[in-house]
């Protein structure tokens, strides 16, 4: 009987985000992600030479393959810019699949907790927030062509207005808060956003 296929690094990096994201990084084991990826520590290692590697890059497939996707369908192809960020905020307390509990989001859970603070981990967290960053601040300035916005903010600022809230909301979401849509709600008038 020959050996079974090894798995790509596509699947092992869904495995490894998988449990990073379900469970946070600080209490996974090395044992835990062997029994989720199905492979030995020394095989999996020979990969990604330790757990704070497979993090960061576990963190930079949950981007290119979860927040890419969020940032594409909510705000990219809405048609209303405003609605758009707002149900990309109020998408988070949604669960994950058939999940009852709320993960929240793997770069604001991972950013919290002493794994998150290795430097190859806090520089793929860094990169993420970017890329929500530059999706926000597209997002302002198409609220801003429509209308929706005062044109002489700086949509910049607002981003960062923006995702500190973001940040706070994932935060609550994570410890099981789901009452959070009049904060949601109040944000957005604070910031000047008007519907269509």
């Amino acid at each position: 009987m020959g050996r079974p296929p090894s798995l790509t690094d596509e699947e092992i990096l869904t495995r490894a985000t998988n449990l990073f994201w379900k469970h946070g990084a600080d209490s996974v084991s090395t044992r835990g992600l062997e029994a989720a990826i199905g492979l030995r520590a020394p095989a999996l290692y020979r990969r990604f030479p330790s757990k704070h590697i497979l993090l960061a890059r576990s963190i930079d497939w949950y981007v290119d393959n979860v927040v890419q996707h969020r940032i594409r369908k909510m705000l990219h192809d809405a048609p209303d810019p405003v609605q758009g960020l707002y149900d990309f905020f109020t998408s988070t307390m949604a669960p994950h699949g058939k999940e009852q509990r709320l993960r929240g989001c793997l770069l604001a859970n991972s950013a919290s907790l002493a794994d998150g603070q290795v430097p190859e981990v806090l520089d793929a967290i860094h990169r993420g927030w970017s890329v929500t960053d530059l999706a926000f601040q597209r997002q302002i300035e198409r609220a801003q062509q429509a209308g929706q916005l005062d044109p002489d903010v700086e949509p910049a600022a607002v981003s960062q207005v923006l995702q500190l809230s973001l940040q706070g909301l994932l935060t609550f979401i994570r410890a099981g808060r789901t009452d959070l849509r009049p904060g949601i709600d109040a944000t957005f008038q604070m910031l000047g956003f008007r519907s269509r």
